[in-house]
């Protein structure tokens, strides 16, 4: 689907409004009163559960439309690596408690969806690893460093000492966002060339994730900056969710049309069909007229066939019984034909010699 060009403006505008409106908040935040802590842990467990399981939902979603070929340069397989990776880790961070490997599986979550999302500017990628299994290993092995983080904690580095974050949280974080911004642009380009409605959606989703990692390294635990880029993220998912709606919804009208258009065409083959057997329902019946009325004629006809014993002096003939009957009644009783007497004239002249005189003469 496209964007009219009257609305395009307003879309902008929304998306600027979006990206200066967020930023500004966050500083705000971290500005005014950033050291009053609001610990919540089963809240901020259910916005990461959310965002996990909504991560693999769009994942689930866009390596469909991938398979289906919906686009050519792979942008959905790439997408959906991100999400996929993205979506399992925090999923993991969700269950987790505050302390070792808590922000670490966070911040690898950013990075390694960041670093899927940022190769849509590369799209030989996809058509190199996109038929190869790598990716589900590097998927199984992000499976695999989500539970040892979580079984092995201890042995994973503090990512926050007195308060603030490690540089190398910090660092992940920027990195992770940076990424992540950089397929946001990728699909912006898009939007401004194209038009469509759907570079639009991850323009906004993909922006959203990547300042809500951007402003991690400022925000301070727990504070009202930290706990607002848990909601940018959740926005994030919720454009996510909307945009799966809309695929949905896309994809049912489709098939109500598809079916439509079978039903017309089958409604028509039925009509052909119909008209098919009513012509040779027709002409069965012309045929088996045909055949009764030259069985009657048959029946009416008796015709005389093979060799006729035949006496060579009185001409009669033997019929099957081996008697001799006169030729006149051999014939009649095989078939219709009746006789009547009459003289011919060669015989009448031997006969009646007087009589054929006279009526010559």
């Amino acid at each position: 689907m496209f964007v009219a060009k009257n609305r395009r403006p307003l879309l902008l505008f929304i998306l600027f409004a979006l990206t200066l409106g967020s930023i500004a908040i966050s500083i705000a935040f971290n500005i005014l009163r950033h050291d009053q802590q609001h610990i919540h842990e089963p809240l901020h467990a259910a916005f990461e559960a959310f965002g996990g399981m909504a991560a693999i939902a769009m994942a689930m979603l866009l390596l469909q439309l991938h398979r289906d070929g919906q686009r050519e340069k792979g942008e959905y397989y790439l997408l959906s690596m991100g999400f996929f990776m993205m979506g399992i880790l925090d999923t993991m961070h969700a269950v987790s408690s505050f302390g070792y490997g808590f922000i670490l599986l966070r911040s690898l979550a950013g990075l390694f969806g960041g670093c899927w999302f940022a190769l849509v500017w590369f799209p030989r990628v996809c058509k190199t690893i996109g038929s190869k299994p790598i990716p589900w290993f590097l998927i199984s092995a992000t499976l695999i460093t989500g539970l040892l983080i979580l079984s092995y904690r201890e042995f994973f580095p503090l990512m926050m000492k007195d308060g603030k974050l490690t540089s190398i949280a910090i660092a992940i974080n920027l990195l992770s966002g940076t990424l992540t911004f950089a397929a946001a642009l990728y699909f912006f380009r898009e939007f401004w060339r194209s038009s469509r409605t759907e570079s639009y959606f991850f323009t906004c989703m993909l922006l959203l994730l990547s300042l809500s990692s951007l402003e991690f390294p400022i925000s301070v635990v727990w504070s009202r900056d930290w706990w607002f880029w848990h909601v940018q993220r959740c926005l994030a998912y919720t454009v996510v969710f909307y945009y799966m709606l809309r695929v949905f919804l896309r994809v049912s009208d489709e098939l109500k049309k598809t079916n439509m258009q079978l039903e017309g065409r089958i409604a028509e083959r039925t009509a052909d069909l119909t008209r098919e057997v009513a012509e040779r329902i027709r002409y069965g019946r012309e045929r088996d007229q045909v055949i009764t009325e030259l069985q009657e004629a048959m029946t009416q006809i008796k015709v005389l066939t093979g060799l006729l014993p035949t006496c060579a002096s009185c001409k009669k003939i033997r019929d099957a019984e081996g008697k001799w009957v006169q030729m006149e009644s051999y014939i009649q009783n095989h078939s219709d034909a009746r006789f009547t007497h009459g003289i011919c004239p060669t015989c009448a002249k031997e006969l009646y010699p007087e009589v054929f005189n006279k009526l010559n003469n």
